[in-house]
């Protein structure tokens, strides 16, 4: 539930102002680096506790290497948004590297590329219904995010 929470208030930021805080990019860094930690240390007892429906969908039982190679999806769009002059928002970036640290590197890859097609199906049909229109929507930016949220509602209840 923290991450659905985490993925409802960073697509609502991005989808209104294209800009992400970066208050909120370091409370869910923190919490889920916590969490992650405290996992870790409670053990194999983790899910008798009530919260553990807070932390669903959470990468448990996997190394430290996994974490960080899902960190590397957001550091990879990072690169990308430095190598484009911010064409990709480098916010995008941030986001999948606290991510990275939740889901671990499948499950964010999977989120990666779901948001990654939708967004390209949904971009493709803002393009060409404009075109029939007689509109040019070519130059106009989506706010990647928003594409986050069937993905992430998936993650948190599988």
């Amino acid at each position: 539930m923290c991450f659905l929470l985490y993925v409802l208030t960073a697509a609502w930021q991005d989808g209104k102002r294209q800009v992400i805080s970066g208050w909120l990019l370091l409370f869910f860094f923190v919490h889920f680096f916590v969490s992650q930690v405290c996992w870790k240390v409670l053990g194999e007892e983790k899910g008798d506790y009530p919260q553990s429906l807070w932390f669903r969908g959470m990468a448990v039982n996997v190394s430290l290497w996994y974490l960080l190679a899902g960190c590397m999806i957001g550091i990879l769009l990072l690169l990308i948004s430095k190598a484009s002059c911010g064409a990709l928002g480098s916010g995008d970036g941030l986001f999948f590297f606290v991510t990275g640290i939740y889901l671990g590197f499948w499950k964010n890859l999977f989120l990666f590329c779901s948001t990654l097609f939708l967004c390209s199906i949904f971009g493709l049909i803002y393009v060409v219904s404009g075109s029939l229109q007689g509109k040019d929507y070519r130059k106009k930016s989506l706010p990647f995010l928003i594409f986050t949220l069937p993905a992430g509602i998936f993650l948190v209840c599988v």
